[in-house]
């Protein structure tokens, strides 16, 4: 991760956490997702270099992709996973496979002009788990369970583009590693972080979306 980007994520961390202490003592009004037109279909692109899921077997980089669907102006959205074979560890080819699971984004409180706090879910079917296999001989498994509550994110309104920049600077995501790895065991202190642009369309057609 280039040093502009570790500085971006760690100045919007602390907006979050300084959000989160001024919540405690008095009420906050949550944000809500907008889109130009509904129904609206949610993208998410990578930007400003891979995501990175940092776990005891190292830092892996990924390039998701996100789909959705919103129709109507909510406080969160859900995002289905488009990994594939983006990601990589350690000179191996990794497989992403969600097994229906999805992120479910939530806004919270307005940090400053244009930019909002908040947090994710990891949503499963009954009994699914994200399934993450890195290729290495025997493969390494790595299953992260459904878990709520995640943070933080941070959505940056770019208004001259008019869609958003969503920051993704969790920690303590819970994960297990199978047998295939180097070390065994359910383990709480996994970190997610990147950077994605959030478009939408109506129709086909390119709609404004904020977060306000």
């Amino acid at each position: 991760m280039n040093m502009s980007r570790r500085f971006r994520l760690f100045s919007l961390a602390l907006l979050a956490m300084a959000a989160t202490t001024a919540a405690a003592g008095a009420s906050a009004q949550a944000g809500v997702f907008t889109a130009g037109a509904y129904p609206a279909t949610l993208t998410g692109q990578t930007v400003g270099g891979p995501h990175t899921l940092t776990t005891e077997v190292g830092a892996m980089g990924c390039e998701p992709k996100f789909h959705g669907e919103q129709a109507a102006a909510a406080g969160e959205i859900t995002l289905s996973l488009l990994y594939g074979t983006s990601c990589g560890i350690g000179g191996f080819e990794v497989h992403f496979i969600p097994n229906g699971c999805d992120y479910q984004l939530h806004a919270g409180a307005t940090l400053v002009p244009d930019v909002v706090g908040g947090f994710m879910d990891v949503k499963c079917p009954a009994g699914k788990r994200i399934n993450i296999e890195i290729t290495s001989f025997p493969i390494c498994r790595i299953t992260i369970p459904e878990q709520f509550a995640l943070a933080s994110i941070t959505y940056t309104n770019r208004t001259l583009a008019k869609d958003v920049d969503i920051d993704f600077n969790v920690l303590g995501l819970e994960y297990e590693l199978d047998a295939g790895c180097p070390i065994v065991g359910f383990f709480n202190g996994g970190e997610y972080t990147g950077t994605t642009t959030l478009t939408t369309d109506n129709g086909g057609l390119p709609v404004p979306n904020a977060v306000d």
